[in-house]
């Protein structure tokens, strides 16, 4: 109840880049990385919805929030991990993608610019290049000298993102 009365009908913004999946005749976001796991290819939806678009919660099932995009678009399902628990859990990964306030508003001015042409340069944050990029199909993370290392894989993009404590250090194309 809780949850219907924080998220269903209120407007939000999308906190990043979205490259949906295609999901029968919906789109797919996958909070999880259950979809990256598959064996079988899964196909991205033939759209991007930019940074800072507008988006309304409308339902809820046992594995998904429902939402909707202004327009004649189909129904966007955020795959969420938690099934069960606090308000707080599913409100945590929602935060990956639904913002109150229009996200480049919160970013450094000097990586506006950056986000806006959908690129990545060194000394991102991870919420930089997830809004630049959308988040990742893959994440993988090795203790380092210095903290975690991790590296972001954009499958569609064909590229890996090298993290170093949450800030970008090296990209390559594979």
């Amino acid at each position: 109840r809780v949850f219907r009365e924080r998220y269903l009908q209120k407007p939000f913004y999308t906190a990043t880049l979205l490259h949906p999946y295609r999901y029968n005749e919906d789109y797919l976001v996958d909070l999880t990385g259950t979809v990256a796991e598959l064996d079988t290819a899964t196909l991205r939806a033939p759209v991007v919805v930019p940074l800072g678009s507008p988006i309304t919660v409308v339902g809820l099932d046992d594995t998904y929030v429902l939402a909707r995009l202004p327009g004649p678009m189909p129904l966007v399902r955020l795959r969420v991990q938690t099934q069960r628990g606090t308000l707080d859990d599913p409100a945590r990964e929602l935060a990956m993608v639904l913002s109150q306030e229009p996200p480049l508003q919160s970013v450094h001015p000097d990586m506006q610019a950056v986000i806006a042409r959908q690129e990545v340069t060194r000394g991102m944050t991870r919420r930089e290049v997830s809004m630049s990029w959308g988040l990742p199909d893959k994440i993988t993370s090795v203790p380092g000298s210095t903290g975690t290392i991790e590296a972001w894989i954009y499958f569609d993009r064909r590229a890996h993102v090298f993290l170093d404590n949450g800030m970008v250090t090296n990209w390559q194309q594979f």
